[in-house]
């Protein structure tokens, strides 16, 4: 017999929600899955209805799958609940009921996360049995389990709906734990986001000197704003001091509602306004004229760039036509690093042209300026080589011959074919670091790169290396520090006695006992030893007026050069800035 009845989808709703343990609304999808269907039939009754046996449809709460193993009023947030404990093979239910509210509220604890909760509490809950320990695990210890499980049901408002919810210790522990995340993960971005702020802040302001005030101020790069306090995103750090260049600038003539340019000098504060185009396009080619000659020398002539581009375009066809010869191999690999500044597909090339001749004078010194500009790892070897490469590339070849053509060709071709290009100042720089041995010229190469881009790692990573190398011991050294050392060194002790020369000290020294030199504020020679104080003597006294004392043994003469009056004693040939 067959019987039919109808259910409303609401109540078939909140029976496969309790039956399944949903969390929210189920979808119709999901409530005609298998797993959901295979609940309704357990909400069939049969029943006799004038003997006649029938089925309906229960209405009533599922009953929770288990046994009842506790029910006890427990107190939670000031309120009354009664927390019911039932347990299958499987898992512990919690069923909790609020009467002042007639709330209902449900949480289950799976065996195979007991176990991993039990086991994970570091023995909390064991007892000593026997001499050992027996796990609250145990089917002896089950009273000891359900007053454990008991005790770690939490029951308290959930602060983000304000609504009580049933949870376990574990569950609090977890939820804990990813509030401290969360809150580390907001300090974690608030501290990246400060510190990108601070990096656009140090890209965005410059240092520039006030010539009005006599002081240094910071100017906004994007919106030329000028401000005497320092950005506060800086924090503690500081600004570059500004480069000792002119500069184009742009800015916006109210009057005519145009674009103009000027010229300033940050480093001395200086500006020029200049209306007509044609003065300006001509202060402009006479400052590269000059910029170009400090870098490159000589001045170029027309028939070297002749020369120059038809031997380099010859490289290139004569690569492509015999891809073996070794002078098209050199070649072409020069080429390749110099001016297409193609560093990776340059190194093969190199090798190959190494491998068929290890003891050209050429390769070895071109190879070595490449592995120092490409600054290959471990730096420490590859420096290490291209020392050794071009100390055997001096001995076979003292005269330098067989690098010349090379050097004219593609070294300084390439600074003035692209001298806003840090790259190709780079590799000149190292060409007159490494062959030359013109180590003051190399450093203003150096420092001409840095003011194209403060920011290229092979630029400023072999400045580093060049400038701990000039001191005593290294592979440049030098008698006394750059320029640029002085620049930043402030002064230690002056003497009369020591007319022009004064002892400086670096701060920023990076090699321990050489941060003290001596600097001459005339001819800007430095030392890291004293001068020879008898010439310096000889020299004062050949270039000084004498004032009186010639029928003496104490001749008293006046330095026009210090503005100083010293003493010297023609018996003892002796000097001093005090009478005998």
């Amino acid at each position: 017999r067959t019987f039919s009845f109808s259910i409303a989808e609401n109540d078939v709703r909140k029976c496969l929600e309790k039956a399944l343990s949903s969390e929210g609304k189920l979808s119709w999808d999901e409530m005609l899955s298998e797993r959901a269907l295979k609940e309704l039939p357990k909400r069939l009754i049969l029943r006799l209805v004038r003997n006649q046996p029938i089925f309906i449809l229960s209405r009533r709460h599922l009953v929770e799958k288990g046994i009842l193993v506790d029910k006890r009023l427990v107190r939670a947030d000031g309120d009354v609940f009664i927390l019911s404990t039932f347990r299958s093979h499987h898992e512990f239910v919690f069923n909790t009921y609020q009467p002042s509210k007639r709330l209902h509220m449900r949480t289950k604890l799976t065996v195979p996360k007991l176990i991993e909760w039990a086991n994970g509490s570091n023995g909390d809950g064991d007892k000593q049995q026997d001499g050992g320990r027996v796990s609250i695990m145990h089917p002896k210890r089950q009273p000891d389990l359900l007053e454990w499980l008991i005790k770690r049901v939490l029951i308290r408002k959930n602060p983000l709906e304000d609504k009580m919810i049933i949870l376990m210790q574990f569950e609090a522990e977890e939820e804990r734990v990813l509030k401290l995340v969360i809150k580390v993960q907001a300090q974690w971005r608030r501290l990246r986001s400060f510190r990108r702020a601070k990096d656009a802040t140090l890209h965005q302001y410059e240092k520039i000197f006030d010539r009005e005030n006599q002081i240094y101020a910071y100017r906004n790069i994007l919106t030329d704003q000028r401000q005497r306090s320092k950005p506060k995103l800086l924090g503690e750090d500081e600004l570059e001091n500004p480069v000792d260049e002119w500069r184009k600038e742009e800015t916006y003539d109210v009057t005519t509602g145009q674009k103009v340019h000027y010229y300033a000098n940050y480093a001395t504060g200086q500006s020029s306004w200049l209306s007509e185009e044609e003065a300006a396009r001509l202060v402009q080619r006479r400052y590269r004229s000059k910029h170009e000659s400090d870098l490159i020398g000589k001045k170029i002539t027309f028939a070297d760039v002749v020369r120059a581009m038809q031997f380099i375009n010859g490289a290139r066809m004569k690569y492509e036509q015999d891809p073996t010869k070794l002078s098209n191999i050199v070649n072409y690999a020069i080429l390749t690093h110099c001016l297409d500044l193609n560093f990776d597909a340059a190194r093969p090339i190199y090798e190959r042209a190494l491998k068929l001749s290890p003891n050209h004078p050429l390769i070895s010194r071109v190879y070595a300026i490449f592995l120092l500009a490409s600054r290959q790892a471990p730096h420490n070897n590859t420096f290490q080589t291209a020392c050794q490469l071009l100390h055997d590339a001096d001995v076979a070849d003292r005269n330098q011959t067989m690098i010349k053509s090379a050097a004219e060709i593609y070294f300084r071709w390439a600074v003035l074919a692209d001298a806003r290009n840090s790259l190709t100042l780079l590799n000149y720089a190292l060409l007159h670091q490494c062959v030359y041995k013109n180590y003051d010229h190399a450093e203003k190469l150096y420092r001409a790169a840095l003011a194209l881009d403060s920011t290229n790692a092979l630029v400023v990573e072999n400045y580093r290396q060049f400038s701990y190398e000039r001191y005593p011991g290294g592979a440049y050294e030098s008698s006394g520090p750059p320029f640029s050392v002085v620049q930043r060194s402030s002064i230690v002790e002056e003497r009369l006695d020591w007319a022009e020369w004064r002892k400086m000290i670096d701060p920023l020294c990076p090699r321990k006992g050489f941060e003290v030199f001596w600097f001459n504020r005339f001819t800007k020679m430095t030392r890291f030893t004293a001068p020879d104080w008898k010439l310096v003597w000889e020299n004062r006294l050949r270039r000084s007026k004498w004032i009186d004392g010639k029928t003496t043994a104490q001749s008293e003469f006046y330095d026009e050069k210090t503005k100083t009056k010293f003493f010297y004693n023609t018996y003892t040939q002796e000097y001093s800035s005090l009478p005998f």
